[in-house]
């Protein structure tokens, strides 16, 4: 119950980091715009005028879109019923649409043997970390792999980004750090599984997930 509760308020956090990062800054410089909008029109600059609605339509379909992503990372991965490899491909999919580096990928063995629970955790943590490569890491090319046999489950992804001190991801139990990473880490644990994160600047990262069968 207190890591559910952990995951769910840096959750939260996470979402207000969002809002307040993108969507919030978006809507601030369109309302900026609709002021200079009321001016080029008291004015009568028409063609700045156009040139200025321009811009707006343009901010307007960014904060769309912003919050569109936003719902879709927050909405169940898949159904219960539903193939987890099925969806890995179309968040890969995904994941390239939003701007992220190429994806080389393997499954080796059966995705079934993890619980439902278990599959969704997994793919929350795909999730996070591919977002963090997206936002941070400046990466040129990703590998992900998934290798599962009798008796473990593992995820491995690796990346060729600007990395960071692997030194300084925060404490699950502290309110400061990066949300994402605390979260990634909070729902390995409440699986039995390990994570384990290893990246130095200028060297990439590497994630590696392991869940005992």
């Amino acid at each position: 119950m207190e890591k559910s509760l952990t995951i769910a308020e840096n959750e939260r956090r996470y979402v207000a980091q969002e809002l307040h990062d993108h969507v919030a800054q978006t809507l601030l410089q369109m309302n900026m715009q609709v002021s200079i909008c009321q001016q080029y029109l008291q004015m009568g600059a028409t063609d700045a005028l156009k040139a200025e609605l321009a811009l707006l339509e343009q901010q307007s379909h960014t904060a769309s879109k912003q919050i569109r992503e936003m719902i879709s990372d927050l909405l169940p991965p898949f159904s219960e019923d539903g193939s987890f490899k099925t969806w890995l491909v179309e968040h890969i999919s995904t994941h390239r649409k939003r701007g992220g580096a190429p994806i080389s990928f393997s499954i080796s063995g059966s995705v079934t043997a993890l619980s439902c629970t278990q599959q969704l955790a997994v793919a929350r943590i795909i999730q996070e970390s591919l977002q963090n490569i997206r936002k941070h890491a400046q990466a040129d090319k990703i590998d992900l792999s998934i290798q599962s046999g009798e008796t473990r489950f593992q995820l491995t992804i690796t990346d060729d980004g600007i990395g960071f001190d692997d030194a300084l991801i925060p404490n699950p139990l502290s309110e400061k750090g990066g949300a994402g990473l605390v979260n990634m880490i909070i729902r390995a644990e409440a699986i039995g599984a390990t994570l384990d994160i290893k990246s130095k600047p200028g060297k990439g990262t590497f994630i590696q997930l392991t869940v005992p069968l």
